[in-house]
Order: C-alpha cells, then sequence, then structure tokens
C-alpha cells in the first residue's frame, strides 16, 4: 500500500473513531437515565408489603382487609425527612402471597406518587439492599 493510501486510510479511521466516541459520550446520559429508570420500574414491580419492611422499617401503620375475592394491605412508612408515606398492595385471596403495589401516596391520598422515579424518590430506602444481621444466612 502507498504510504498516501496508509495515511488516508489512518485519517478515516481516526475519524471514525472520533465520530463513535462524540456519539457515546453524547447520548450517555440518555443510556444511564433509562437504565435508571428500568431499575427504578423493576425495584417497584417486585415489591411486596415484606419487602418493604425489611427495606424501610417497621411501619407506623401496618393494615390488611380482606374482601373477596382480594386482600389489600395498607403500609405507612416514615421517609428520611419524617414524612409518612403510604403504599398500598392488593393480592388476590386464592394467592394471598402474590402481592402487587398498587400505589405510593401521602396518608391524606392528596399527594399521590404516580412515576417510579417519584415513588422511589419519596421512600429512597424501597431501591436499598436490605441490611442483614450478622446472625441471618443469606437467603
Amino acid at each position: 500500500m502507498k504510504p498516501e493510501n496508509k495515511m488516508t486510510a489512518a485519517v478515516v479511521v481516526l475519524g471514525v473513531v472520533i465520530v463513535t466516541a462524540a456519539a457515546v459520550v453524547m447520548n450517555s446520559p440518555r443510556w444511564r437515565q433509562k437504565a435508571k429508570e428500568q431499575h427504578q420500574e423493576s425495584v417497584l414491580q417486585g415489591m411486596t408489603p415484606d419487602k418493604a419492611i425489611a427495606l424501610c422499617g417497621h411501619p407506623v401503620l401496618d393494615e390488611t382487609q380482606t374482601t373477596q375475592p382480594t386482600v389489600t394491605r395498607r403500609l405507612v412508612i416514615r421517609n428520611d425527612y419524617a414524612l409518612a408515606v403510604e403504599l398500598d398492595f392488593v393480592a388476590s385471596s386464592a394467592e394471598p402471597q402474590q402481592w402487587r403495589l398498587t400505589g405510593i401516596q401521602d396518608p391524606s391520598g392528596e399527594i399521590r406518587y404516580q412515576t417510579p422515579a417519584s415513588q422511589v424518590g419519596v421512600l429512597p430506602c424501597l431501591d436499598a439492599k436490605p441490611v442483614r444481621k450478622p446472625d441471618q444466612k443469606p437467603q
């Protein structure tokens, strides 16, 4: 290969590398944000009353009501700022251990946290790993 062709090829390769790097840098915040949103959705989809208690501590209020064909459970937990946050769960009375998180709100019902970001934001302990006591075995 002629030296001029080698130089041209090197410039082209360098240009492709620079353009690719620029695209990665420009899109990185969007990718990061999308990954964070997907993580928050995943955390909330797998949330159960027992998991919320393990992550956030003993609730101020823990009510369970059974009305055929469902069981509802309401937890009120204080966040880091002593703000009360209500978590509502529902399960089928046929499968009472298959809980589904239906809402996170202020106990008065005036403020409803609609998005995964606002739900995890008001109760960040939901996105933490449970603290294992030294005498507990890993699950």
